[in-house]
């Protein structure tokens, strides 16, 4: 059902995106251009750009989803975490004797410090009001306040041009955002949100290191139009400062600055549907987000003497996902077939191009209401530009059991992922108090690459506690 102001405000926002799109195609050049510079003076701005851009949109929709659950319904879905046991892959120098399995070899475990314990922090980073992790804060929507607090890491990727240029790029970003919205109306979230993102890489081509620092606004709008349509964008403005430093012989031709200073804007608009059908148990739930970054790189001097150009960086991502499921109930017995498809694709400018993933998936869930069990089981395949297809299959086992009469309650479950590069397997157990809304989560997994002879191990320690 529309209101009047809710209506107002969708179909403003919505004009101004046409508006934008449309001057875009109109008074700019075509939405790849060709590269600003040589390719032997090629920068990685746009690879960067589009690196930033993801991180920092991922932890705004992570939140914006959370305020379509709270608007539909209150619940808790808590996390804070992680505490214990992350990342066992370490250098050999590092191996202490530590859940070795029986092997007969100790398990190499990581200890982390300096910027890899920041990217650890931001991957488990996720406190929000709006899922009730927030203190002081309820999920209810009576409560119209919502605060948020989330972290991203992501390796950079490595692009190359039409022309064959590669720029040899590595690295990561580290993204950490926080904001605060207001309940409007019943449907309508207005809020505002502000990021400190780190990028750290290198040119193997350019031999230069790059370390990046950003900060940036952005105003953001979530609305539920109807009880199965969602919209939602947000507009970022940020400033940065990039460093460059050699980390080997510097080609002659290339001029490079010690210190540049940027100013990018990006802008989003996306949307979300979840219908289920009154006449036959199939829910449809389709998903669309298009994010548009431009980022403006201010002429410097160079250590040369000489001047090294401005430059505009901009990047173009489309995210989309279609999924289907059909409820089948035979007693106690329950079984959901579902299949779906998840599509991903970016553009940059400077000749660098296109890329995008795609994956495909089908299986069932079954569920035996007597016994409390559950199975699900998966089968993908991912296609993603310029790596080999990953095809595999996915299982996993859950079990519900109380004990203690009543009072505490077990969770033990098992999860097997094969594919034709690599076997994951894991297992762990939750337990939960009848008294009181809180649980304690502990899961091991081990990857086992096919091309090397040794795997990882990785380990979770999860609290989950409704504030």
């Amino acid at each position: 059902m529309h209101r009047p102001f809710q209506t107002a405000v969708i179909a403003t926002v919505c004009l101004a995106a046409i508006a934008y799109v449309l001057r875009r195609e109109t008074n700019q050049p075509p939405i790849i251009p060709q590269a600003f510079a040589r390719d032997d003076a090629a920068r990685p701005d746009a690879p960067v750009l589009r690196n930033k851009t993801t991180t920092r949109t991922a932890n705004q929709q992570r939140h914006m989803n959370r305020l379509y659950d709270k608007m539909d319904e209150d619940l808790y879905d808590s996390r804070l975490a992680p505490l214990l046991f992350d990342g066992y892959l370490s250098p050999p120098q590092q191996a202490t004797e530590h859940l070795q399995f029986g092997m007969g070899t100790p398990t190499p475990s990581e200890i982390l410090a300096g910027r890899n314990a920041l990217s650890s922090l931001a991957r488990r980073l996720d406190l929000d009001s709006a899922a009730g992790t927030f203190p002081t804060q309820s999920r209810s929507v009576h409560a119209p306040i919502s605060i948020w607090l989330a972290g991203n890491h992501s390796e950079l990727e490595n692009r190359i041009t039409g022309s064959g240029y590669d720029p040899g790029l590595s690295g990561d970003t580290i993204s950490i955002d926080s904001g605060v919205d207001y309940l409007v109306d019943d449907g309508l979230v207005l809020g505002i949100g502000v990021g400190w993102g780190s990028t750290v890489g290198e040119s193997g081509t350019r031999q230069l290191g790059y370390r990046e620092n950003n900060l940036a606004l952005s105003p953001y709008f979530v609305s539920r139009v109807t009880d199965w349509f969602n919209l939602r964008g947000s507009i970022s403005l940020g400033q940065s400062t990039i460093r460059q430093s050699p980390i080997g012989t510097v080609p002659d031709n290339l001029r490079y600055a010690e210190r540049l200073d940027s100013t990018s804007i990006s802008n989003s608009i996306g949307f979300g549907t979840d219908y289920e059908f009154g006449a036959v148990p199939l829910r449809i739930q389709l998903d669309g987000d298009i994010t548009t970054a431009r980022e403006y790189v201010d002429a410097a001097r160079a250590t040369s003497g000489g001047l090294v150009p401005g430059s505009i960086a901009t990047t173009q991502l489309f995210d989309a996902s279609v999924e289907a499921r059909y409820r089948l109930g035979f007693g106690n017995h329950q079984i959901i077939p579902f299949a779906g498809q998840d599509e991903t694709i970016s553009l940059l400018n400077q000749n660098y191009g296109r890329s995008g993933s795609t994956r495909y998936y089908a299986g069932a869930d079954y569920a035996y209401d007597p016994l409390s069990f559950d199975l699900s089981i998966q089968g993908f395949r991912d296609i993603a530009t310029g790596a080999e297809d990953i095809t595999g299959i996915r299982s996993e086992f859950s079990l519900i059991h109380d004990v203690a009469r009543s009072s505490m309650t077990l969770e033990p479950f098992v999860s097997v992922e094969s594919t034709n590069l690599y076997l994951d397997t894991g297992g762990g157990i939750t337990q939960q108090w009848g008294s009181f809304p809180a649980s304690v989560s502990f899961e091991l997994r081990r990857k086992l690459s096919y091309e090397v002879s040794h795997g990882n191990y990785t380990g979770f320690l999860t609290i989950d506690v409704p504030f």
